[in-house]
């Protein structure tokens, strides 16, 4: 069966279940037992059989459910794929209506990014963590309480994925977890102990990140992680530290096959890298079926996976890259595509007074802001800093550039994540005239001219660039805009030197220590300011290993009050994350990752 006629058909079953299919029955009307033989496709056994090529889906339900009870029939994971000698099971044309009449939708994405790979412990595209959120299963996940708006809200605490249960000792050290023995790989295979031990052993050791992440658990060896037996596995880490269950709950900690990396390894490549960057065996609840990259992925639902086929609330969903906004919004307001992503903020009101649509805006901890590289005179100044940020026109930036979608925010530990304070924060209102005083003072009673920096496919920080230059404009500082392609903007600031520019950051973690580790602390890569504390330094120290709520509240209230006085950074917007879908599409949860999840995405 042809790809592009796969993805084509699977809309049409949706939207038109088995119309006309009991008229155009073959005389056969009882369910067939078939030994598929070279040459079959599942599409062309529906068109003889039951008379109608996209009825083929029920000849998917009905074999993937005698399958439960007979494991001599075939499991279809791939429509695509079926091997002759496979056992299928047709439905009578009857029952073969209703299977698909009371099929879960499928729901197609519009997204403004391609999937790059899917090797999970790299880095990656936007539309790629999308994916690997959906292909690999942590051993726990946070838990999700209904929001205001009807969406799915993630909270600081966790529960058991694949593993059914955990304990943490008393000390905060020894994390014990109990593996669902039912737990399995897309191919079949249990998912065990020994799997997470590899995953662990894998990031640590492994190509990739991940390593970059385990210090912040006190992991400081892959020794610290054991598997006592197949399904109990026991992380002793060197001290107490509060973001352990954090992040062994990111995507990236999903179970990762040992024998299907084992059977992919090469002498180069000894992690199967390679192999996982277009492949997954999942553990999670998707596996990629269709890989048209640049165009479209199709995720059907793993038929192995630990929660069973109730859990879904769609049959799949198909990844639709589109790059263009405007394309997004029309293929949203005709009903070509159920949910949309990267819709620009300028046009959300429009967008949201077609009362086919809705517009979910979830408040995140996303924090963008004005850069000042201590590097780069005349912003080692603490006074020239606190000028600038006196004069940036603020709220204009948040009307007209994310128009009221989110937050103003007021301190690097944005509101919505644990030890936030505004009690520092003293810019609220543009006060030109103590800027003027403070930039006199520091030599520059005349201004100065300096260039602000930006990735030209951002329009909004573009946007926010135009109102900070005239803010600026009226205390003396003349901005230039300097709008560079994206690639080119992340070599500038990767080089550290960049003095002046708009750039964002958001922690998975949603943890203050972990915010201020990275972009705060002395020598830390993303921190492009090249601000350095040592007092600020022991606080993010004593804070990331700390369990105590009360002492982690106080460490960060002293965090905010030294970088508030320091304003190496000035506080721009905190967006909301948009998700903009059909009227009739439930089921938006979000973790701390920003990803879609897309089992819970069904119709009303």
């Amino acid at each position: 069966m042809k790809r592009r006629i796969f993805l084509t058909l699977a809309l049409i079953v949706t939207l038109l279940p088995m119309a006309g299919l009991a008229n155009a029955a073959p005389p056969a009307q009882e369910e067939v037992t078939y030994t598929v033989q070279k040459d079959d496709n599942l599409w062309l056994l529906a068109e003889k059989y039951l008379g109608s090529g996209p009825a083929y889906r029920a000849i998917v339900m009905a074999t993937n459910a005698k399958h439960e009870e007979d494991e001599t029939f075939a499991q279809i994971v791939n429509p695509n794929i079926i091997q002759p000698g496979w056992k299928v099971l047709i439905p009578a044309p009857a029952e073969a209506e209703e299977l698909v009449a009371a099929a879960k939708p499928t729901i197609v994405l519009a997204m403004d990014t391609d999937i790059d790979h899917i090797e999970v412990m790299q880095f990656r595209s936007l539309g790629a963590y999308d994916a690997t959120a959906n292909l690999y299963e942590p051993l726990i996940a946070q838990v999700l309480v209904p929001g205001e708006e009807g969406e799915f809200i993630g909270l600081n605490e966790f529960e058991g994925a694949v593993a059914e249960s955990f304990e943490v000792s008393d000390d905060g050290t020894v994390f014990t977890f109990h593996l669902r023995k039912d737990a399995k790989f897309a191919d079949g295979t249990p998912i065990t102990a020994h799997d997470y031990k590899y995953t662990f052993d894998r990031a640590m050791m492994g190509p990739g990140y991940i390593a970059l992440l385990t210090p912040f658990m006190a992991l400081d060896s892959p020794d610290m992680v054991e598997a006592l037996d197949d399904y109990t596995l026991q992380v002793t880490t060197s001290r107490p530290a509060a973001l352990t269950e954090t992040i062994i709950a990111f995507q990236v900690f999903g179970a990762v096959s040992k024998a299907t990396a084992d059977a992919h390894a090469t002498d180069d490549d000894p992690w199967a890298d390679e192999w996982h960057h277009t492949n997954s065996n999942s553990s999670g609840p998707y596996v990629i079926t269709e890989w048209k990259s640049g165009t479209e992925y199709f995720f059907s639902p793993n038929p192995n996976y630990w929660r069973g086929p109730d859990w879904f609330q769609n049959s799949g969903v198909v990844f639709r890259v589109v790059p263009d906004a405007a394309t997004r919004e029309q293929l949203l307001r005709a009903g070509d595509v159920d949910v949309a992503l990267g819709i620009p903020f300028s046009d959300l009101d429009n967008l949201a007074a077609d009362p086919n649509i809705t517009i979910h805006a979830i408040p995140t901890t996303r924090l963008y802001h004005l850069g000042m590289n201590l590097n780069s005179p005349p912003f080692d100044d603490k006074r020239v800093r606190q000028a600038i940020s006196m004069a940036v026109p603020y709220k204009a930036i948040f009307e007209n550039v994310v128009y009221g979608y989110g937050l103003l925010p007021t301190s690097p530990i944005p509101e919505g994540m644990e030890g936030h304070t505004d009690e520092f924060y003293t810019y609220e209102e543009v006060n030109l005239d103590d800027a003027r005083a403070l930039l006199a003072d520091a030599g520059y009673p005349d201004g100065f001219a300096v260039e602000v920096t930006v990735p030209q496919e951002d329009q909004t920080r573009v946007d926010a660039a135009t109102w900070v230059q005239a803010g600026l404009a009226e205390i003396g500082i003349d901005v230039t805009i300097n709008a560079v392609p994206t690639a080119e903007f992340s070599g500038l600031i990767n080089s550290h030197e960049l003095p002046f520019f708009i750039q964002e950051w958001y922690s998975w973690g949603n943890d203050p220590f972990y915010q201020l580790t990275w972009n705060f602390k002395c020598g830390s890569f993303p921190n492009f300011v090249n601000y350095c504390n040592e007092e600020l330094d022991q606080i993010i120290e004593d804070g990331t290993f700390s369990r105590d709520p009360e002492e982690r509240a106080q460490l960060a209230s002293r965090a905010q009050e030294i970088l508030a006085d320091a304003a190496v950074w000035a506080y721009l917007y905190q967006p909301a994350w948009i998700v903009a879908t059909r009227s009739d599409v439930a089921g938006i949860a979000l973790y701390h990752d920003l990803t879609l999840r897309y089992a819970f995405l069904g119709k009303q």
